[in-house]
């Protein structure tokens, strides 16, 4: 085969790894997301930490939807009611009351986005820690 036909191989057994584990970890997602018969629920992966996560949610989603920056496979930007959907896809909660929701999200007179504010506020430290740290080396 020679230098090139080795190395050819050798990124097809690469990629066929890729491949392999992909397919591994989307029947774990899989079996994950299967009903039990007992309960009738759907099991999930991710569960959120608070109890009134769903205007965090909502928070997120308004986010996306209004810095644009997210778009299907076909090219369309995706809205609010592409993102529940997703979220319920990932977080088995169904937001049905997305609408209400956004109406009391645009509403809020004391703080309009505490969870985005939160988010960005860890960012930022993180971001000095490590140019923190950098610095002493």
């Amino acid at each position: 085969m020679g230098k090139n036909g080795e190395g050819a191989c050798c990124y097809i057994r690469v990629a066929l790894k890729l491949v392999e584990a992909e397919c591994r970890w989307s029947r774990e997602r899989g079996d994950c997301r299967r009903t039990d018969d007992s309960k009738k629920a759907v099991r999930v992966m991710i569960r959120w930490k608070s109890t009134k996560y769903k205007m965090m949610i909502m928070e997120l989603i308004e986010g996306l939807v209004l810095v644009d920056e997210l778009y299907s496979p076909a090219g369309d930007a995706l809205g609010e009611k592409d993102l529940v959907a997703m979220v319920k896809e990932v977080f088995g909660e169904d937001i049905s009351n997305y609408q209400q929701l956004r109406e009391q999200f645009f509403d809020r007179k004391r703080e309009l986005t505490p969870f985005l504010k939160r988010m960005i506020a860890a960012i930022l430290k993180e971001a000095d820690n490590r140019c923190g740290w950098r610095r002493k080396n």
